[in-house]
């Protein structure tokens, strides 16, 4: 590893080599801030580094493989490393879709492994209806974020979707039902969006700063997905997408969350990483 980087991954905890490491994060909840390890904030690392040319650590790699499920899919923290304060989550579909991706990139999973993951613990996951209320660029058909069978509706995610699009993309699946849906429903956001940053911020209910909507369309298009690059280029040119490389590097960057803000994290660890790794 670039010995400029060694540094950034930790400061009071285990050295980058041990394996399995998790980029550090911490959580703001009930108005305390409490340390977090997790595989989602991990994976945005292991992005960064692999996007700028740079050698991904082993121990990240390993950590990401140990949030696999005995269902196949990827879930926000190991099962046997959830902290007591987290509820139990099912695996969800923006993890999957980040974590499966890396670990295909490095090697850790083949393509054909890769490509039946994708089809069972993403695609098979379709939303079938809304409800009359709910906001004008949501589609039927998108993909669902939580993997939980007999439900029919779910939470949609413009940036969750985005990374599912970034990993359909890199394994020639964007022929697959959904797709055509999620990409008509990420240009129905952006235009609704617009100037307006409280509309952004609502595309995403788990991702409290809409810049990693913009930062996911980036990658996105660069995967070969149909039509971002377009879209992305759209909503960097808004103020709440400006500079959105920039200001996810900020040490108080709030990465993701639960929906309506009850949990957010932040990760200097992961600031400091990205910013190294756009210099």
């Amino acid at each position: 590893m670039n010995a400029a980087l060694r540094p950034h991954f930790s400061a009071d905890h285990d050295a980058i080599d041990a394996s399995p490491h998790f980029i550090l994060s911490e959580v703001s909840l009930g108005g305390q801030r409490l340390p977090d390890r997790n595989g989602f904030v991990t994976a945005l690392g292991v992005r960064a580094l692999r996007r700028r040319g740079l050698p991904v650590p082993a121990a990240l790699l390993d950590a990401l493989e140990r949030c696999r499920s005995a269902r196949g899919g990827y879930r926000f923290w190991p099962l046997d490393a959830r902290p007591h304060w987290a509820p139990d989550l099912p695996d969800d579909a923006d993890d999957t879709a980040i974590m499966l991706l890396e670990l295909l990139h490095a090697g850790r999973v083949d393509r054909a492994e890769a490509r039946r993951v994708a089809c069972l613990t993403i695609a098979r996951r379709r939303v079938a209806t809304f409800p009359l209320l709910r906001p004008p660029w949501l589609r039927p058909g998108v993909f669902a974020t939580w993997s939980r069978d007999g439900v029919r509706r779910d939470l949609v995610d413009c940036t969750a979707t985005t990374n599912m699009l970034a990993l359909f993309a890199t394994l020639e699946l964007s022929h697959l039902p959904g797709v055509r849906e999620a990409g008509d429903m990420l240009a129905a956001a952006v235009r609704w969006a617009g100037d307006d940053a409280l509309r952004a911020a609502s595309l995403s209910p788990f991702y409290p700063d809409p810049v990693e909507f913009v930062l996911a369309l980036d990658h996105a298009a660069e995967c070969g997905a149909r039509g971002l690059a377009a879209l992305h280029r759209q909503a960097a040119a808004t103020p709440w997408g400006r500079d959105a490389a920039l200001r996810s590097a900020q040490r108080d960057h709030a990465v993701c969350g639960s929906p309506y803000g009850v949990a957010v994290w932040r990760s200097p660890e992961l600031a400091r990483l990205r910013a190294k790794a756009a210099t």
